[in-house]
C-alpha cells in the first residue's frame, strides 16, 4: 500500500524550500520509513547519530537504519539535493554507501540487503547480495563512481513510489 499523500506533501515542502540542506529531508524520510516499515510489524527505524568507529568517513547524522528483530534490513542515507549536481559530492556519497555496507554486513540475516542514497527526493538504490558479497548500484555492479543518472528514482513520482514499494515488499517477503 502506498504511503499517504501527506507524507509526500512533506517532501514537496522540503523540496520547495530555498535552503538546500540535507536536514530539511530528515523528517519526511523518517516518517516515510516508519510508514513503510511499521513498528507493529516488528520493524524499527533508527536515526544514526554517532559513528561506531572514529575512523569511518560516513556522516552518520544522515543515515536511517531499518531493523527487524535486531537485524538490519534496509538503510537510507540522506544528502542535499544540491549534491546531485556535484560530481565530488556524488563520489563521496557513493563511497560512504559502500563503507556503510561493509560496516553493516555482520548485522544482516537476509539474502539481499538494500540501501538507498537520497539526494533530495531522488534516490539511488543499492543492493548487496550476501552470498557473493557483490554490491550493485541499480542493476550494475559497483566498479566506478556513481554518475548523476544513477539517482533515477524520484519518490515524488508514481514510478518512484512504486519502485520503493517493490523493494519494501521484497524485503518483507524474504523476512517471512
Amino acid at each position: 500500500m502506498p504511503p499517504p499523500e501527506t507524507i509526500y506533501e512533506e517532501f514537496e515542502f522540503a523540496n520547495d524550500m530555498r535552503e538546500t540542506q540535507a536536514s530539511q529531508f530528515y523528517r519526511p524520510y523518517y516518517v516515510l520509513l516508519n510508514h513503510i516499515f511499521p513498528p507493529e510489524e516488528g520493524y524499527m527505524v533508527y536515526p544514526q547519530y554517532e559513528p561506531p568507529m572514529p575512523s569511518m568517513s560516513v556522516d552518520f547524522r544522515n543515515i536511517f537504519t531499518v531493523r527487524h528483530k535486531s537485524y538490519s534490513v534496509f538503510f537510507l542515507q540522506v544528502k542535499s539535493s544540491e549534491d546531485l549536481s556535484n560530481i565530488s559530492s556524488r563520489q563521496e556519497a557513493d563511497l560512504q554507501m559502500q563503507e556503510k555496507f561493509r560496516h553493516i554486513i555482520g548485522a544482516v540475516r537476509i539474502g539481499t540487503l538494500f540501501g538507498a542514497c537520497a539526494m533530495g527526493t531522488k534516490i539511488c538504490i543499492y543492493m548487496l547480495h550476501m552470498g557473493s558479497r557483490q554490491l550493485f548500484r541499480g542493476p550494475e555492479l559497483v566498479t566506478e563512481a556513481a554518475l548523476a543518472d544513477r539517482w533515477n528514482t524520484d519518490i515524488l513520482t508514481p514510478e518512484g513510489q512504486g519502485r520503493l514499494c517493490k523493494i519494501v515488499q521484497h524485503i518483507k517477503e524474504k523476512i517471512g
